[in-house]
């Protein structure tokens, strides 16, 4: 047999995947300088690259130059997904590998966190929310439609109101039982909030601003008299990991009504909402749960375990961390997190870092404020101004540095704190419209 007998032969193998990477690297380096002579640059290229390492990655990446070499002569072939199954299988296996170790190295701080939680116990929530998995009850026979793609006005008005309607199907029988097994109460048909002992969480789904689905989803756990930015929030495996990951992917189903919700699509979205479902009462919301004071909101335990879990491990495939929540040195924008932690400086007595964080935040903020507040004078009172909000609420607190007398002037943080909170109630969706008693102006 003639060596381009033998090639093509090989090749043939590969791509129907009948060839193991070890098998593939040995046969190709007995034989490099024939296939230099055989082989133009860019095939060479193609199917061993110069990074080229035995592994199915590396393997699938060889089948698609193969495949392109037989097309462009003009016989083309049918590949295997062999290589492709098995790279998947490889990469589960790396990615659990990498998690593992990962777990093995934040074990001080995450066994420091659960003594914290130990010695300050909270209820559990028991709730079959695996039972709400699947097809929502009472689900409504999905749609035929004569067309895939809307093309007309009319078209994308009946795939918008189907696909609102499949919204609120699944919203009603898979977010609503979780959301009030946690004790949270609807602040509007696609909001949830909870208020207890001077904390709040919020779920709330975002509409398309083009009128479809929804965009997105915003969750998040703070102080009563915080807003949600640049604070403490969940490890980086609940929030950025594989149940996150899952739930962002293909979001698109629930966001555009663009094609026609048939029978498929509607088995889409089912999907996605379980994806959501698992997400919120497998990984956020028990999080959370154990989260019931400020005392606890604030402990150094946690801190330093969200902390120690602010980077994943590196992602076998690309090399990069699979999650990267730190920024880099480089100090939050807004100064959230002063004011957040001067005002709990205050309420424990620690006037001079209190006063020094918020007087950080204030001098940070001030010169954009002042332009931003002429141009919108109502801003301090916009719940969608959350920089405007948290401003007005940081100068509110810092001004009663200047009362002299230490015992009034604690008795007006207490006052102060009470009114902020009184406002944010509505802020955070737990009140209605409220107006502030005290300004700034």
């Amino acid at each position: 047999m003639s060596f381009q007998d033998e090639m093509k032969q090989i090749f043939l193998r590969v791509a129907a995947g009948e060839v193991e990477p070890e098998e593939w690297e040995a046969w190709w380096n007995s034989n490099r300088p024939k296939l230099e002579g055989a082989l133009n640059r860019g095939d060479r290229g193609r199917m061993m690259p110069a990074s080229w390492s035995a592994s199915y990655y590396w393997m699938a990446k060889t089948q698609s130059g193969v495949a392109y070499y037989f097309h462009a002569q003009g016989r083309p072939v049918k590949v295997s997904g062999y290589y492709e199954e098995k790279m998947r299988e490889e990469e589960n296996r790396e990615r659990q590998k990498a998690m593992e170790g990962y777990y093995k190295d934040i074990v001080p701080v995450r066994q420091r966190w659960e003594a914290y939680l130990e010695a300050h116990p909270t209820s559990p929530i028991a709730f079959d929310w695996k039972g709400l998995l699947g097809t929502p009850a009472g689900q409504e026979p999905a749609k035929d439609f004569p067309y895939k793609n809307a093309r007309t006005t009319q078209q994308w008005k009946e795939c918008g109101e189907e696909l609102k309607l499949r919204l609120k199907e699944n919203l009603q029988a898979k977010i609503v039982p979780v959301a009030k097994a946690y004790g949270m109460k609807k602040a509007g048909p696609k909001t949830f909030v909870r208020e207890k002992n001077g904390l709040v969480i919020r779920i709330r789904f975002v509409g398309y601003f083009r009128g479809g689905g929804y965009e997105a989803i915003i969750c998040y756990l703070c102080p009563i008299y915080a807003v949600p930015y640049g604070i403490l929030g969940l490890p980086g495996h609940i929030c950025q990991g594989e149940s996150f990951q899952r739930m962002q992917k293909d979001w698109g189903v629930i966001q555009y009504g663009l094609e026609a919700v048939d029978a498929a699509m509607v088995e889409r979205i089912n999907r996605k909402f379980d994806d959501i479902l698992i997400f919120l009462a497998d990984g956020m919301l028990p999080e959370w749960q154990k989260i019931d004071s400020l005392e606890t909101y604030f402990a150094r335990e946690r801190r330093d375990y969200l902390k120690a879990t602010e980077t994943g491990p590196k992602n076998p495939k690309t090399g990069r961390p699979m999650w990267d929540l730190g920024t880099g040195g480089k100090a939050d924008p807004w100064r959230a997190d002063d004011y957040l932690f001067g005002v709990w400086d205050l309420l424990n007595g620690k006037e001079t870092e209190g006063y020094a964080r918020l007087e950080k935040c204030v001098r940070h903020n001030t010169e954009y404020m002042k332009d931003h507040l002429k141009e919108f004078p109502g801003a301090c009172n916009d719940p969608r101004d959350a920089m405007a909000v948290m401003y007005c609420n940081a100068q509110l607190f810092l001004g009663t540095r200047e009362i002299p007398d230490a015992e009034k002037r604690r008795d007006q943080i207490q006052e102060t704190y009470e009114e902020v909170c009184r406002f944010m109630r509505y802020y955070h969706g737990l009140a209605k419209k409220t107006e502030r008693l005290q300004t700034i102006f």
